[in-house]
């Protein structure tokens, strides 16, 4: 089965020769404080994100008791339904799209009942097909991150999501490293997902600062995702590391719709912009100095020179061992009328 090229979340297209998609991630980053995940919606729809995502599980579902300092650290940013309900509601309030992530099946009726429009799945579930099937059977678009892949991996995620017969799905170039050093982000395996996969390609950036989502951008991802969050420089806790907050975001998605103006389209033209230098930049053939009629002319004769609105430079040959039919005095630009039959 083809995954398709463009599809929608919501009202907004996906994919090919459609605009970037931006996901503001806030991951865990309200630590169980209503008042900051309400927070966190607002920053993201005021700094202009398609959508705001978050993260739900059950800390006993999700990690087993082999692990309990990782129990003890992810529990505090355990919530219930209502709080995942909320942050929905500001959501549809503020107009932006709400995502979730859910990272064990015993939040998924959660999503359900809230009736997200698309499913975004972390990196965490490579090789756990089952959960991917569970959610293509749903029919719902699905974003796959590809954090820890090997090709081989991905290959086992497709064909698992293809063999439920969804279409709609995308692919994210991850890195799974809190933050992801510059010379490992390896941008350019967007590429090769672009050659195994006909779907959307985006990336999802766990790297500090905006400029490697802007050269992913202008490699052509489809999606962007970057973490947001209110707090920094807190304990036990990584996602503010490769974060944008209050202070930078709104600048952050300025930045993509620049860079996404910039790229234009895959045809060499004059730009619109440019018409008036056609005249002032471009040179001309022009006298190189009074040049009485019934000069023959030689290339000491000729010079280039602005403004370009005589005949180019790369018309001399039609000009040389001709006589001219009139004086032209220097600096005037030269015409084929000028010539003697």
């Amino acid at each position: 089965m083809s995954f398709r090229r463009q599809f929608s979340i919501g009202n907004k297209l996906i994919g090919y020769d459609a605009p970037v998609y931006v996901i503001a991630e806030a991951g865990v980053a309200h630590f169980g404080d209503p008042g900051k995940a309400l927070a966190l919606v607002d920053l993201a729809a005021e700094g202009g994100a398609d959508a705001f995502k978050t993260q739900a599980f059950t800390t006993n579902s999700l990690i087993s008791a082999r692990l309990p300092e990782w129990r003890d650290r992810l529990r505090p940013k355990e919530v219930g339904f209502d709080f995942i309900a909320g942050m929905k509601q500001r959501c549809d309030q503020r107009g932006i799209t709400f995502l979730c992530t859910a990272h064990d099946p015993s939040v998924l009726p959660w999503l359900d009942k809230l009736e997200v429009p698309a499913y975004k799945i972390g990196s965490g579930e490579r090789g756990n097909t089952p959960f991917l099937q569970e959610l293509a059977r749903r029919g719902k678009p699905m974003i796959l991150s590809t954090g820890m892949y090997e090709e081989r991996h991905l290959a086992e995620a497709l064909d698992a999501i293809a063999g439920e017969g969804l279409e709609e799905l995308a692919l994210l170039h991850c890195v799974t490293s809190y933050p992801t050093p510059l010379e490992q982000v390896n941008l350019r395996a967007m590429d090769r997902l672009r050659e195994l996969f006909a779907g959307p390609v985006g990336y999802s950036d766990h790297t500090q600062g905006h400029q490697v989502v802007l050269a992913a951008v202008a490699r052509g991802a489809s999606i962007v995702e970057k973490h947001i969050t209110l707090d920094f420089n807190v304990p036990n806790a990584q996602d503010w590391k490769v974060s944008c907050g209050p202070d930078d975001f709104a600048a952050f998605v300025r930045e993509i719709r620049e860079v996404e103006a910039a790229l234009g389209r895959p045809v060499k033209e004059v730009q619109p912009c440019e018409q008036a230098a056609l005249d002032w930049a471009l040179k001309s053939l022009v006298a190189a100095r009074d040049l009485p009629a019934g000069t023959l002319l030689e290339p000491e004769h000729l010079l280039s020179k602005r403004p370009g609105d005589g005949l180019p430079p790369s018309r001399q040959a039609e000009f040389l061992g001709k006589r001219l039919a009139r004086t032209i005095t220097k600096d005037a630009a030269l015409h084929l009328e000028d010539m003697e039959p």
